[in-house]
């Protein structure tokens, strides 16, 4: 974590934006579009982060230079969410999609990438939401997912890595730095939010000055989809449910990336790393007052593997466990696990990621009610019953977490917290209560920042190109190595760069047509400018990126992975390759 500030200068967010597309434009200028273009591809570029909408308008603007006709739009994930998630491969013309701009990471810290980009994780139960079916990344990511020996483990990232590079299913265009300012009397905020494994964490938080009782506020940009966790990994999910519940594990912190029990105390593994007994924390109480035990572990595995309800994480969980008789509860605080192989995903994702939900407030809810739920939208209250024949009001999710969910303030535009006293470690802060709040627009979130609104905000507001006009005596300017990548996602179904069957190569030859479409997004891939993005649009916040794979992970092989050459030239060789006459 590192921090800077600059001066008092205050141009717009767009202002500085449009300058940086204009100078990215002028300096990426080359050879002019084919005359007539080979094909239409629609792209749409998410409206909630204004960076990427601009980058996305120039990705867009160089595809036509190879002679690719780019209908391009801005869209909210509400509309991009569902045409993803059908999991029919349709184009966007038939109601599915072409492509669009995503900013994405694992689930876990220790790289997954079975979950996303595996061929048995497609939607609607999967998160392989691009229809990777690749034999050589499928191979090499069942050795990344069963191997217990950590340098056959590492050889099959670095093979995975290579396939990923030779073909591109995806333009990895960069990986960002997280760029977040906070009230400089905030102590505490030490963890990047944007990821499932670190959410807002207000019971760390002292706000000097504002005595024992103080109050905080979060800014985060989009408006939940959904707020029980089996439904989102998103951000604008986890950083509201994320402080209301617990995982069986927990990552001691953003530096120190170590699987640390939570929940869970412990486990023991067979040598083959099949069979698993793992023992629960005692003591622990839901908000309800009802007591955490095994069974709300078997809920929880139970209620996601259950295909009525209709989680995107259902299949990494049938993938890990195969059925639900692999798990049993074997005593109070012990669950034992048989799994059919050894999974990494297991620990990692399953354990490490997967927050716990309460059996006995959420066991009688339909699967076809859950996600209009007061439990998923905070909106309204519900009672639960606990055994001993109390009654508790809630207001939102039912966890084990810090903090006690107080419903949402639509004039606000806020969801509310109070202090979990009874929570099973100690806080730390002087923090109270505490709310997250949804801002729309860089500018508006840190004239709030100024403004004493908030104290604090997730990465998604892009400060970076603007941390020039931000007063150090208002705002604390943070980085950190954000364990993500910025890409254009392709959907691999499409008959022209997805499987080539209607490129000219792919007609000539049918059995070269997965080639064809791997050159086309090869030439997409050299035209992009990456360095010039991210320098004139980033802020210079980032390195220009090749795989989805974290640019300080260990996993990533900086050996092999050389930066891909911005070459119009080149991409135009490919587009050849693929058949297509200039």
């Amino acid at each position: 974590m590192s921090t800077r500030s600059s001066s008092n200068v205050t141009p717009s967010r767009r202002t500085v934006l449009q300058a940086s597309l204009a100078s990215a434009l002028t300096a990426v200028a080359g050879p002019g579009r084919a005359a007539t273009p080979f094909f239409k591809l629609y792209m749409m570029i998410p409206n909630n982060q204004p960076a990427r909408m601009v980058w996305g308008t120039l990705a867009a603007a160089q595809m036509s230079r190879i002679g690719i006709d780019v209908v391009s739009s801005f869209a909210p994930f509400t509309v991009i969410g569902p045409r993803r998630a059908k999991g029919d491969g349709k184009t966007h013309v038939d109601g599915g999609w072409d492509c669009y701009l995503e900013r994405y990471l694992y689930s876990s810290i220790k790289p997954s990438p079975y979950a996303l980009f595996g061929s048995t994780e497609m939607p609607p139960n999967g998160q392989n939401f691009y229809y990777v079916d690749d034999k050589e990344i499928d191979r090499s990511l069942r050795a990344v997912d069963s191997s217990l020996n950590e340098a056959d483990r590492l050889k099959a990232y670095h093979d995975f890595e290579k396939r990923w590079y030779d073909i591109q299913p995806m333009t990895i265009l960069f990986y960002p730095q997280d760029v977040v300012a906070v009230n400089p009397k905030l102590k505490g905020f030490d963890a990047t939010t944007y990821t499932p494994t670190f959410y807002p964490q207000p019971e760390r938080w002292t706000i000097e000055g504002a005595g024992a009782d103080a109050t905080a506020a979060f800014a985060s940009w989009q408006p939940p989809s959904s707020l029980i966790p089996m439904y989102s990994i998103g951000y604008s999910d986890s950083n509201v449910f994320g402080p209301a519940y617990n995982r069986l594990y927990e990552y001691k912190s953003w530096e120190d990336k170590t699987l640390v029990p939570a929940l869970a105390t412990g486990h023991t593994m067979s040598a083959d790393g099949k069979h698993w007994v793992v023992t629960l924390r005692q003591g622990v109480k839901w908000h309800s007052g009802e007591e955490f035990t095994a069974e709300d572990v078997k809920f929880t595995w139970d209620t996601m593997m259950n295909k009525a309800y209709g989680s995107q994480l259902q299949a990494v969980c049938a993938r890990v466990f195969g059925d639900t008789s692999a798990y049993k509860v074997t005593g109070k605080h012990e669950i034992t696990v048989d799994l059919p192989t050894y999974s990494i995903d297991f620990l990692n994702t399953l354990m490490g990621a997967f927050a716990i939900m309460p059996a006995h407030a959420y066991k009688d809810i339909k699967p076809e009610a859950l996600r209009s739920h007061v439990a998923s939208t905070w909106l309204g209250s519900y009672t639960v019953k606990t055994s001993d024949g109390k009654s508790f009001t809630a207001r939102g999710a039912v966890g084990t977490g810090p903090w006690i969910p107080m419903g949402f303030d639509p004039a606000r535009k806020a969801y509310g917290f109070k202090r979990n006293e009874a929570y099973w470690k100690p806080h730390t802060g002087n923090v109270k209560t505490f709310y997250v709040v949804n801002i729309n627009g860089t500018d508006s979130v840190l004239s709030a920042l100024k403004a004493g609104e908030i104290d604090a905000h997730d990465p998604m507001y892009d400060i970076g190109p603007v941390v020039s006009t931000i007063d150090p005596k208002w705002g604390k300017v943070l980085t950190f190595d954000s364990y993500k990548w910025q890409h254009i996602c392709y959907n691999l179904k499409h008959p022209v760069f997805g499987l080539g069957i209607e490129t000219p190569l792919g007609k000539s030859d049918p059995s070269r047509a997965a080639e064809a479409a791997a050159y086309i997004r090869q030439a997409i891939s050299h035209a992009m400018p990456r360095e010039q993005i991210v320098k004139e649009i980033a802020g210079g916040y980032g390195n220009p990126g090749t795989v989805p794979m974290a640019w300080s992970a260990p996993e990533y092989d900086h050996d092999l992975l050389k930066p891909i050459a911005y070459d119009l030239d080149l991409a135009r060789k490919y587009m050849e390759k693929a058949g297509y006459v200039y």
